[in-house]
């Protein structure tokens, strides 16, 4: 047997013992080795001593029970089997820095998960990456066989918590129990159907195929493997989630080795109960070999109606009125229109404007409420980067901020504004698998302004 599979069996075994009280004997004669074997095996393949590795998911239990209950403190330690109060304190302080009671008000998030050595950290970041996201991880996750139910909606919000209620109902219905297996989700395109938003959720673990073989909405699925960028984060509300989200693409990747992946994004949910207590998410990369180029181009005027809003949801919002406009007043395909994004300082959280551009489509004079919307995007000398239409382009202005801060001929135009301009893939030299994901779908030209310092 591998190494790996012998060490997961120590931590398997400590897993499902984790609340009682365990020896290094008991845990090294589950996974057929001796105790030095254990010290040694388990150190080498996971980075922590095993009596480390149980205090920390310990207190990571603990953590998450001082947060979602309201169980005393000293009730929680001996659930989380720590053998004594005094031990819990000293344990629980060494690891959050925080006591029980100061950290059941704070907002400090402590997160030690179970490992699972199928996935392996892929690749370490930088120095400098790694210290501005500690949350980011690299790994190959392996593919693997579970059960799956589609979610279809007439209405995207609220969707994934409906749809992981009706799962886990449909699984307890049939026997399987939800505390054993390790549950994902994942957006699919339902547009074209009676109800366009469809939510994926899979289980993977021990699963007899022959019940959801017989059940009318359940059916075996197979997770797709592959390298991904994963990130831990607390339960929330959708616009946290998604604003996690953005964090990765827009934040995160412009600054990585990577570029989008063609596999599928997912979450994964961990329960305490009947609640989602934490997340993890998983951005699909491969190893980017391209590292994109920032140039000086000369730009038109353009002329474009705006759609702006600003504070929570406002990227939503602009984009549902583009959408409105589009069906209501241009007439035949949008093809030849250019889509342009711009968001203040290049995020769209509740403190900033989001603002979309559509250029006008020929001969088209704004009237009546057009006019009102008509605006232009000025001429002039830019810096230009292309690549993936990374959410709100964050980590892309940054390098193009400090490319410029570097030069000894140009500076920011600050009294013009920088815009992205979405191209359609197929128009770039740069392939694109068939597919409906917008960030695969577009390349994303981003635009700051220039002017030659005296």
């Amino acid at each position: 047997m591998q190494t790996s599979k012998i060490v997961q069996k120590a931590i398997d075994y400590v897993e499902e013992r984790l609340h009682e009280p365990l020896t290094l004997e008991q845990i090294a004669e589950a996974a057929s080795m001796s105790v030095p074997n254990l010290y040694r095996l388990f150190y080498a393949i996971t980075g922590h001593p095993v009596k480390e590795y149980l205090r920390q998911r310990r207190t990571s239990e603990a953590a998450c029970l001082l947060r979602e209950t309201d169980l005393p403190a000293v009730d929680i330690g001996f659930r989380c089997g720590f053998e004594a109060y005094s031990t819990f304190l000293k344990t629980f302080k060494r690891y959050t820095g925080l006591t029980p009671g100061v950290y059941r008000r704070s907002e400090s998030i402590f997160s030690f998960e179970p490992m699972n050595l199928e996935e392996r950290v892929f690749f370490a970041e930088d120095r400098e990456i790694a210290e501005r996201f500690p949350d980011m991880r690299v790994m190959r996750l392996e593919a693997a066989r579970g059960v799956g139910y589609l979610y279809r909606s007439d209405h995207e919000e609220g969707m994934e918590e409906r749809a992981f209620k009706q799962f886990r109902k449909l699984l307890s219905g049939i026997g399987i129990d939800n505390g054993r297996l390790r549950l994902f989700g994942w957006n699919v395109d339902l547009e074209g159907t009676g109800r366009p938003f469809g939510y994926h959720l899979a289980a993977f673990g021990e699963i007899g195929s022959a019940l959801v073989l017989e059940h009318p909405e359940l059916h075996p699925v197979e997770r797709q493997g592959g390298l991904y960028a994963m990130s831990r984060i607390p339960a929330g509300s959708g616009e946290s989630v998604a604003a996690a989200w953005d964090r990765m693409l827009s934040k995160w990747l412009p600054r990585s080795a990577f570029k989008l992946g063609e596999h599928g994004y997912m979450e994964e949910y961990f329960l305490y109960g009947d609640r989602v207590v934490r997340m993890k998410l998983y951005l699909p990369v491969s190893r980017s070999a391209i590292q994109e180029k920032i140039e000086f181009v000369e730009r038109p005027a353009v002329s474009v109606i705006r759609f702006r809003a600003e504070g929570a949801g406002c990227a939503e919002k602009a984009d549902a009125a583009a959408m409105t406009w589009l069906a209501r007043d241009v007439n035949g395909s949008c093809n030849s229109l250019d889509v342009f994004m711009s968001c203040g300082t290049g995020s769209w959280t509740e403190d900033h404007k989001y603002e979309l551009y559509i250029s006008l489509p020929e001969n088209k004079v704004p009237a009546g409420n057009d006019a009102t919307l008509l605006s232009q995007l000025e001429g002039g000398l830019y810096a230009r980067m292309i690549s993936g239409a990374y959410g709100s382009m964050t980590g892309v202005l940054e390098r193009i901020y400090r490319f410029l801060n570097a030069s000894s001929e140009y500076r920011p135009d600050t009294a013009r504004t920088w815009y992205t301009r979405y191209v359609p893939a197929r128009d770039t030299v740069q392939p694109v698998q068939s597919n409906t994901s917008f960030e695969r779908s577009v390349i994303a030209e981003c635009y700051v302004p220039v002017r030659m310092k005296s």
